[in-house]
């Protein structure tokens, strides 16, 4: 039997992901939920994108970044134009680290290498295909597995509803404290994210955080959004096993991947 692995929140951190899957030896046998908040905020939202897309063994539900960030591309359809002054969606999506995510469009689709005609229906073509991947997500993941009943969620569920199903969508993707001060159903596991830890926990750390009053609730999202103290936090649902790959690791990997290519463009 494979293993099954959970994060949240990596808010364009590419190489944090890659340093995760290569630390807990990820195999095609094995499966990687992703809960929400892949876009925004980091350097590589599209990379994520594209390797998210591209792995038939992770699995990926909607975060309210993705919620906003559709809310924002679809309004550019209607003004031709990510900036429009009138798209008040993407205001809100770029005062919530959604510049970062632009920006990388742009590279990825060399806006300022190709005429801006061919750039205006290269990016309309690619904005239609975000759209319809993120309407694509889930809402949330319920299965059981080795004798638990688990809901893993991005932001978490509304308390009074009798089946995750009865809560309203919006607030999968926002719901805060609320939820995980709450009992909910007592029979489930949750694991979430959206809310960084180091509001939840009493030492202000990153690390994840076990429900201590009711005991069926674990917070993963380890702060990538909040601050370079920020952990990308993964936890094995086969035997609780917590992997921790800080903030400054891949960002060190990062710069020896990069004076590694210049390095090596010296002798091309």
């Amino acid at each position: 039997m494979g293993r099954k692995f959970v994060i949240s929140d990596l808010h364009g951190q590419f190489v944090l992901l890659q340093l995760l899957l290569e630390k807990i030896h990820f195999t095609d046998e094995d499966e990687l939920y992703i809960l929400g908040d892949i876009m925004d905020r980091g350097p590589n939202s599209i990379d994520i994108y594209y390797f998210v897309k591209d792995m038939p063994n992770i699995y990926m539900c909607k975060g309210n970044h993705e919620v906003m960030m559709r809310q924002a591309l679809a309004q550019s359809l209607i003004y031709n134009d990510l900036d429009d002054e009138r798209n008040n969606a993407f205001r809100l999506w770029k005062q919530n680290g959604g510049y970062k995510t632009v920006a990388s469009i742009r590279e990825f689709l060399q806006k300022d290498s190709i005429p801006y005609a061919d750039y205006y229906d290269i990016r309309r073509t690619f904005v239609q295909e975000i759209i319809a991947f993120i309407d694509s997500l889930p809402d949330y993941f319920e299965f059981d597995f080795m004798g638990k009943h688990y809901v893993l969620v991005h932001a978490g569920v509304d308390p009074e509803a009798k089946h995750v199903c009865d809560t309203d969508p919006e607030l999968l993707c926002w719901i805060r404290e609320y939820f995980y001060l709450s009992e909910c159903n007592p029979n489930y596991t949750y694991i979430f994210g959206h809310t960084p830890l180091c509001f939840i926990n009493d030492d202000g750390s990153f690390h994840v955080w076990y429900d201590p009053d009711y005991h069926n609730k674990i917070g993963i999202d380890g702060g990538l959004a909040v601050a370079d103290k920020g952990q990308l936090n993964c936890i094995c649902l086969n035997d609780g096993q917590v992997t921790v790959i800080p903030y400054k690791e891949g960002q060190q990997d990062a710069i020896d991947q990069r004076v590694l290519k210049e390095h090596m463009d010296l002798y091309l």
